[in-house]
């Protein structure tokens, strides 16, 4: 979602093809550091970002380690999540948890411009001279759809399956100047 964010923000039409059927429904990840929420703000987002943080988490909280969830704390990791580190950014660490902060950089990047496809897979991708053609099927349906792009970010993380499918698996590079895309995100993308 965040590539899909910022290639719609510098105005790079993008479709982010995703194989679950939503944002995040768990929470995961529950930490954004000084250099995310740095990279959110250009995007709009670190006011949205800081307002949904506080709405769960203690603000400069600690990470700590506990016997129990109802037990004493066992050891301090960061007492104070932002202490020594305000001076060296204009914006703090936050928590936030992901199916928190994915709705927020979902709606953003629709704001500008960037499609999202969920419950659909990738199933083939072919590049030439003219650009990347790719093939979704719906999760629920069998129906085929040709998407054609100049690029193709296969964001599939350990599974490799759209790296492997174009027969390149670390070979992915893109000349930036060129990037008038739509943005193929493979299965289980996790931006």
């Amino acid at each position: 979602m965040s590539a899909a964010l910022f290639l719609a923000q510098h105005g790079i039409r993008a479709l982010s093809v995703e194989y679950h059927r939503g944002t995040a429904i768990h929470p995961r990840a529950a930490l954004a550091n000084q250099r995310t929420i740095e990279l959110f703000r250009t995007a709009g987002l670190e006011e949205d970002i800081c307002r949904r943080s506080a709405e769960q988490f203690v603000q400069n909280g600690g990470i700590v380690a506990v016997e129990t969830l109802r037990g004493g704390t066992t050891d301090e990791f960061i007492a104070d999540l932002n202490e020594g580190v305000r001076d060296v950014s204009p914006c703090e660490r936050v928590f936030l948890s992901q199916n928190a902060l994915e709705p927020l950089l979902k709606q953003r990047a629709v704001d500008l411009g960037a499609e999202f496809r969920f419950a659909t897979e990738v199933v083939s991708v072919e590049q030439d001279a003219s650009g990347v053609d790719a093939e979704a099927a719906r999760k629920e349906r069998d129906s085929l759809k040709e998407e054609v792009a100049d690029l193709n970010l296969g964001l599939d993380r350990a599974k490799q399956h759209i790296g492997s499918m174009q027969g390149r698996r670390d070979q992915m590079r893109a000349e930036i100047a060129k990037l008038k895309v739509k943005l193929g995100l493979a299965p289980d993308a996790a931006v």
